[in-house]
């Protein structure tokens, strides 16, 4: 592979006249920390140089700004409507003032009615009492504990799960359980492999009656940062999902694994054009949606998925010529899944085996072999626990791939998805982190007053060509040249 980077600095001009501002503004928070779909909720935005504020921004579709209303120089109060169709999870919101923007912060848009978390709550023989499908806003203070309690139907699925790391507010690593009322602990997650360091668990109602949600931060170490969003009802919560990926605009049929009824089937049409925001697929059935959903591939190719026997090559899952995809799971301690495939002589594939990038415990080791099995290539952790390698077809005739987990690991929620594209030129352009903290290039932003200038160091990393680079600066706003 051709790799290279350099760097150049460009300068941006707003020709309108304006004095530049003192100060900058600063966005600390956005409360309440979600809302629900298809309302209209006020949030509070909250941090210091606010009194100028003009806008709000909102950056995807599904949420609309119908209010704006400055409180003092701390706080602004903004009105949104929830459109019914949002979609679930993470959106970003900030504030332009007249003075500059400020940073992203986010906001959750979810499924269920918000009540907040009312102390004292932290006895396990005094919870608070809540309805079945419903959202609690929490806080997860030292030492504390907090119980709720709900009722629930003998066979009625009871569905948990918290925001709390990825709400961004500091290092908050919550715990979650589903106890009966005799205190037996029926399910219980600290981390999760499709949603990090937050957490989800799921059962089958074993009995009419009354069961506790616990949740504290793991280590009970927590602070009056750690606020946490909990969402408890009889919605799925699958932890895998078979294919793991499809081809632009096609619907196609996929598997959620994990859940505790059971296999889900669903139909799912995907997107004709790549969406600017991560891809992910939702399990919805006759008890609701789940709250957040799992990463799944989109490729303009089409694939397989393995059908089982394919411990060896010759038992392999036959796939059509490359470029495709494969997908599977490794289901079992120990498992080996094969594919093969017919392929001619000096055509070259990018492979990349997709696993922990999409929420997937397996830690893949990808190999390449002949029709007997031979192994030509091979790689282990060139995507971070994930595999890559660039393949060479070395005559005509039919090849294979085969995956195992590197520590002989395996369950119902390894999956993965083998990826094998043409080689195709790659270019990434990107600004130096310009801000404390570090935002990815998507949340950064540099304010450019009117009349005035901003230069900009501009890196650029290409691969797989050569040549001049031009700089382009088409479809700028009005004003800027």
């Amino acid at each position: 592979m051709r790799f290279s980077k350099f760097s150049c600095v460009c300068g941006i001009i707003l020709v309108a006249a304006a004095n530049l501002p003192a100060a900058t503004p600063v966005l600390n928070a956005i409360n309440p920390r979600g809302g629900q779909r298809g309302t209209e909720v006020a949030l509070l935005f909250q941090g210091g140089r606010l009194s100028d504020a003009k806008e709000a921004f909102v950056y995807y579709p599904g949420i609309a700004v119908s209010k704006l209303e400055v409180v003092n120089d701390a706080t602004v109060k903004v009105t949104v409507k929830i459109a019914p169709d949002c979609r679930l999870g993470e959106h970003v919101m900030r504030l332009r003032c007249a003075s500059g923007i400020t940073e992203m912060r986010t906001f959750w848009v979810g499924t269920y009615p918000s009540v907040d978390e009312k102390e004292p709550n932290s006895d396990f023989l005094a919870p608070q009492k809540i309805a079945l499908n419903t959202t609690v806003h929490g806080i997860a203070d030292n030492e504390d504990v907090d119980y709720y309690a709900i009722e629930a139907k003998k066979g009625q699925r009871i569905s948990v799960e918290v925001e709390g790391m990825r709400l961004g507010n500091t290092m908050f690593d919550p715990y979650v359980a589903i106890l009966d009322s005799k205190r037996f602990e029926l399910a219980a997650s600290d981390d999760s492999s499709n949603i990090g360091q937050d957490c989800c668990a799921s059962i089958i109602a074993p009995a009419d009656g009354v069961y506790i949600v616990k949740v504290h931060e793991s280590s009970y170490r927590g602070n009056g940062a750690c606020q946490y969003r909990l969402h408890v009802g009889t919605f799925p919560r699958p932890t895998a999902v078979v294919p793991a990926g499809g081809k632009l605009g096609e619907e196609i049929e996929v598997t959620f694994i994990g859940d505790p009824t059971g296999p889900i089937k669903q139909k799912i049409k995907l997107p004709a054009t790549m969406p600017q925001e991560p891809f992910a697929a939702f399990c919805q059935d006759a008890g609701g949606i789940s709250p957040s959903g799992i990463r799944f591939r989109l490729s303009e190719y089409g694939g397989v998925v393995e059908q089982e026997p394919n411990d060896n090559i010759a038992q392999a899952t036959k796939a059509p010529a490359l470029p495709g995809s494969f997908n599977g799971v490794i289901d079992k301690p120990a498992n080996v899944d094969f594919f093969k495939f017919a392929a001619k002589k000096g055509e070259v594939y990018d492979v990349e085996c997709y696993a922990r990038r999409l929420g997937s415990p397996l830690d893949p080791v990808l190999y390449f072999v002949n029709a007997g099995g031979g192994v030509i290539a091979g790689n282990d952790d060139a995507r971070g626990p994930d595999s890559y390698m660039r393949i060479t077809i070395p005559a005509d005739g039919e090849y294979g791939f085969y995956v195992v987990d590197h520590l002989q690991k395996g369950g119902p929620n390894y999956f993965y998805r083998i990826e094998a594209t043409p080689v195709r030129p790659r270019l990434s352009v990107t600004i130096p982190k310009v801000d404390f903290f570090g935002y990815s290039q998507e949340r950064q932003a540099i304010p450019v007053h009117r009349g005035n200038r901003w230069a900009v160091l501009v890196t650029a990393g290409r691969a797989d060509f050569g040549g001049d680079l031009i700089l382009g600066t088409a479809n700028l706003p009005a004003g800027i040249t």
